[in-house]
């Protein structure tokens, strides 16, 4: 009787301090290589700890290859970003205004397309979409696009970007 009891006791004692490299992390979820998931209470992406033992939402180096429209853009790893935060107009629908739109996209590409920019990952969207705040030069790409007139701030999401308040 007691047995069966001291097992699960034991193994939550020993194994953490059996186990090298670093933070010892617990999780119930599925989490991708660099130790990412969407959770359940909030659907907010986060991640635990990427490989190199750092927080992967830190910000890290990309290469935009191209922006679709004012607020999204694929890396040259075919990642789509879409940029936390604001709203630019649509290039189709039936709330297009489809001058603004390419107005908004273009001015974007001259900005970061064929460049490194920094990144950091918010969260994903419904359509699969990297959710993220880019900056080039230490400056805020949103924040310019807003600034510039080209962006409005997404109200309903503001609350992912402290430039916002």
């Amino acid at each position: 009787m007691i047995k069966p009891l001291l097992q699960p006791l034991l193994a939550i004692l020993v194994l953490p301090t059996s186990v090298s490299g670093g933070d010892f992390i617990v999780h119930g979820g599925r989490l991708n290589h660099e130790f990412c998931h969407n959770g359940v209470k909030n659907d907010n992406y986060h991640c635990d700890r990427s490989n190199r033992g750092e927080n992967s939402n830190n910000s890290k180096k990309i290469y935009i290859e191209t922006c679709y429209d004012g607020d999204t853009c694929t890396s040259t790893k075919g990642e789509k970003i879409r940029l936390a935060c604001i709203d630019t107009s649509e290039l189709r629908g039936a709330k297009a205004n489809p001058v603004q739109a390419k107005e908004a996209r273009d001015y974007l590409n001259s900005l970061i397309a064929g460049k490194d920019v920094e990144i950091r990952r918010i969260t994903k969207d419904k359509y699969g979409r990297t959710v993220a705040e880019l900056s080039i030069n230490k400056i805020n790409v949103q924040r310019i696009m807003v600034t510039k007139g080209y962006a409005k701030i997404y109200s309903k999401y503001a609350y992912q970007c402290p430039w916002t308040r």
